[in-house]
C-alpha cells in the first residue's frame, strides 16, 4: 500500500492544501494521505505562528472530513517538542513498515532539501513528492544530484496553480474581508467562532515542517 504523508504549519489550511493532496493522491495512486499539523516549528519562530496547535488540528480535522482517504494525525503535536522531518517519518513508519510512504511537500521546499536535518537518511524511508505548478523550472533540483546518494527518490508531480496562501488569508482576516471558498467551509466556520487571525495577537504554541505549498 502507498502512503502520502502532508505536513504543514498549516495556519490556516486551505484549498490549495486540499488541491495538491487531492491531485498527488490520484496521480500516485495512493490510499490515501495523512496530514501531520506541526506542534512547534524547528526551522521558524514559533511567534510566527499565529494559530495555536490545537486550533490548526482542529482546522485540519474540519478540512478533511468527507474524504475518507484523508486523516490527521496529532504525532508533532503531541510530541511537546520542535521534530525535523526524518523523526516524525520514522514514528509514522513503525505503524506500517511494510507499506510505501510518499512525503509531500512544494518543490520550492525541496530544493531547500539540503538543509533539512538528514536529507538522505530521509529519503531512504519515503518518495519525495515534489509538488510543482505548471511551468515550473524542475532544473533548480539539479543541484541535488550531487549531493544525494538517493537523488532519484525525489518525483515531480505537477499540480494546478493555486493562487492561495496562509498569509494572505489572516491579511485578509485582519482586513476583515471574506475567506469564503479560498478555505474549506468547516475551517472557515472554526476561525470566525473562535475569532483566529483577528488583530495581531498571537495564539501561538507552535508550528512544523515546512509550511505551506504556500
Amino acid at each position: 500500500m502507498k502512503i502520502g504523508i502532508f505536513g504543514g504549519t498549516f495556519d490556516p489550511v486551505h484549498q490549495g492544501h486540499m488541491i495538491v493532496a487531492e491531485q498527488v493522491m490520484t496521480e500516485l495512486d495512493l490510499a490515501h494521505v495523512v496530514f501531520v499539523p506541526g506542534g512547534i516549528p524547528p526551522h521558524k519562530e514559533a511567534s510566527s505562528v499565529r494559530a495555536s496547535a490545537e486550533d490548526r488540528l482542529a482546522m485540519v480535522e474540519a478540512a478533511v472530513e468527507g474524504n475518507e482517504r484523508f486523516t490527521v494525525d496529532r504525532v508533532e503535536i503531541d510530541a511537546g517538542r520542535p521534530m525535523h522531518s526524518v523523526e516524525t517519518v520514522s514514528i509514522l513508519k513503525e505503524s506500517s513498515p511494510e507499506d510505501d510512504w510518499y512525503f509531500i511537500t512544494g518543490a520550492d521546499e525541496v530544493s531547500n532539501l539540503l538543509a533539512w536535518k538528514e536529507p538522505d537518511r530521509l529519503l531512504e524511508q519515503v518518495v519525495m513528492v515534489a509538488a510543482t505548478r505548471p511551468g515550473y523550472d524542475l532544473s533548480r533540483l539539479d543541484h541535488l544530484e550531487a549531493a544525494l546518494r538517493n537523488f532519484d527518490r525525489i518525483f515531480p508531480v505537477e499540480c494546478t496553480r493555486v493562487d492561495i496562501s496562509a498569509t494572505g488569508i489572516r491579511r485578509r482576516m485582519l482586513q476583515k474581508k471574506s475567506i469564503r471558498y479560498l478555505v474549506p467551509e468547516g475551517v472557515r466556520k472554526i476561525i470566525e467562532e473562535r475569532s483566529l487571525y483577528e488583530g495581531d495577537g498571537k495564539r501561538s504554541e507552535g508550528g512544523l515542517l515546512k509550511e505551506e505549498i504556500r
